[in-house]
């Protein structure tokens, strides 16, 4: 095996993975949006060279991402969707993001959202969207007991 990608590991379990086998995953899919930003995870990556891949890029289907008003301020200024200045986010950070949709009118527009480029000042916005409550989706550290 040349490589391997893995999905939803806290960080000692991508601690205890990589000890264990000596083998860095190339990539990381995660819960990752403006919303849950997974900060030290990310700071992870970069030092060992992982890519950060998003799932539920656009906040898995959390209108009030969509409808904050940085987010929204910011596409006005761009003549961009939300949706395409979220997308934009997460590429100026270097974030894999494949957005899910059946839609072709959204897959156009999220192939679109490599048109607007984000300021310094625009993404810093977005990154202060953090919060400690912003996860959608399941804890994956919780084994449900």
């Amino acid at each position: 095996m040349r490589s391997i990608g893995v999905s939803n590991f806290p960080l000692a379990q991508l601690e205890e993975i990589i000890g264990a086998t000596g083998v860095v995953p190339m990539i990381h899919q995660l819960e990752l949006h403006p919303y849950f930003q997974q900060r030290e995870l990310r700071a992870f990556h970069q030092s060992n060279g992982i890519l950060t891949q998003a799932w539920g890029p656009l906040g898995q289907g959390r209108s009030d991402l969509l409808e904050n008003p940085v987010i929204t301020a910011i596409a006005k200024e761009h003549d961009a969707t939300p949706a395409q200045v979220v997308l934009a986010w997460h590429l100026g950070r270097d974030i894999v993001a494949i957005p899910k949709s059946v839609t072709p009118s959204r897959i156009v527009e999220n192939l679109a959202a490599v048109e607007p480029r984000l300021t310094d000042v625009e993404l810093e916005r977005i990154d202060a969207l953090d919060r400690a409550d912003g996860r959608a989706g399941r804890d994956p550290a919780d084994s449900g007991h």
